[in-house]
């Protein structure tokens, strides 16, 4: 299955372009990175860096505040970093493979390149 229809990516330029998924928490980490730059350091510093064992974990906060721990499986989103900081054992608000947020946030970038 395609998975830009698996989760139901859809792209909107109203007044900024933006992206809405089928989870509100995965659609505001990457609606964050709102900048090709911005996108761009998240794939070459994190993703791919994990995908290809050169790192174990990346990941980390937006200005919003939301968090991205990311690793060669999966990556887990949360709404709050704060309480992630408090405790790292809680249950994150959407996960995800990896692999599946990389095509994610590679057809972000595109999009945002158009």
């Amino acid at each position: 299955m395609d998975i830009i229809n698996r989760y139901e990516v859809k792209f909107v330029n109203t007044f900024e372009k933006q992206i809405h998924s089928i989870n509100t928490w995965l659609s505001a980490y990457i609606n964050d990175h709102y900048t090709i730059e911005e996108t761009e350091r998240l794939l070459n510093k994190n993703i791919h860096k994990v995908l290809n064992g050169e790192i174990e974990k990346a990941g980390g906060q937006t200005q919003s505040l939301y968090f991205a721990d990311i690793t060669i499986l999966e990556t887990k989103i949360y709404q709050d970093m704060e309480a992630w900081e408090f405790d790292n054992t809680i249950k994150p608000d959407f996960t995800l493979p990896t692999s599946h947020f990389k095509i994610i946030v590679e057809a972000w970038r595109d999009y945002l390149s158009q």
